[in-house]
């Protein structure tokens, strides 16, 4: 009880004067798909004559008791636009629909990456920065299986090899399965990789929880050259490209069935898929001028 006093004394202390004064503060958020990181930027703006130490401190209470209402902005939105689960909803009708997340927020608060925070210029707020992995920190409370299902396999002899990763160039405008319209893939948390035949290649449920909270279904890169691809499909992977996309979000894609069976073929390759040892070529939100 004293110590719970204590506290309560030294919040009254530190913010209270400034929260008479009305102390302001905004922030915006993106998502790095290629760190698999939630990028969230809190700045604070307080009156004249506050106090260096006391902005500071009270900046971060300030951050810690809007935390809720950030999170929840932070991975429905970010300054690109609505943020995707998978084809069938973005994060905001997941979280509506199966709120679990939202008995987790101390644990995601506590594992939250403070990156700097730095006075403002005119030393009357502060500049905050803050990283969540969006795959262990947010994408694992979406994870319900404990064992992945297998993937297919086919019988028919097909020219394949023991590949380690599969890499998909996606960076077009592509058909929609199903309709008659185009578009450009959109990034999603899980994406779902099929064949033209309409077999599911790739799909959260078929990939072990320990991957999935590593890196997800599938990794997002615009540069193909980035060093960070051959860590997750290693020096020999299979390529292929999309030619369609799929779901009402268009964040699936679909691969050439040759392609596919070639995946399928070698027993071997099923560690692929429930490795996640994808990555998609495609040109990000954050990387375009």
């Amino acid at each position: 009880m004293l110590r719970y006093l204590a506290s309560v004394i030294v919040f009254l202390f530190l913010v209270g004067p400034l929260y008479a004064q009305n102390p302001t503060f905004n922030y915006h958020s993106v998502v790095d798909w290629s760190a698999g990181e939630v990028v969230i930027n809190f700045e604070t703006v307080f009156p004249p004559g506050s106090g260096s130490l006391r902005i500071r401190d009270s900046s971060e209470i300030l951050f810690r008791n809007n935390f809720f209402r950030i999170l929840i902005d932070s991975i429905s939105n970010d300054k690109y636009g609505r943020i995707h689960f998978n084809s069938s909803s973005t994060m905001e009708e997941r979280i509506q629909a199966n709120p679990t997340i939202l008995s987790h927020i101390d644990d995601i608060y506590n594992n939250i990456e403070r990156m700097f925070n730095v006075h403002t210029r005119d030393m009357a707020g502060m500049n905050m920065q803050y990283k969540l992995n969006i795959f262990r920190n947010i994408g694992s409370y979406f994870i319900t299986h404990r064992q992945p299902i297998r993937s297919e396999r086919t019988i028919l002899w097909t020219p394949s090899a023991r590949y380690t990763g599969i890499v998909i160039y996606a960076d077009d405008i592509y058909p929609v399965h199903g309709e008659n319209r185009v578009s450009a893939l959109q990034v999603a948390l899980f994406p779902e990789i099929y064949d033209e035949r309409m077999r599911r290649v790739l799909a959260k449920n078929m990939v072990r929880p320990a991957y999935l909270e590593t890196w997800g279904t599938a990794g997002y890169f615009s540069d193909p050259n980035d060093p960070r691809i051959a860590q997750r499909v290693g020096d020999r992977p299979l390529y292929t490209r999309a030619v369609r996309l799929f779901g009402r979000y268009n964040t699936d894609i679909i691969i050439p069935t040759v392609d596919a069976e070639k995946i399928f073929y070698r027993g071997q390759n099923a560690n692929l898929i429930a490795e996640g040892r994808f990555v998609i070529i495609r040109t990000l939100p954050s990387d375009t001028p």
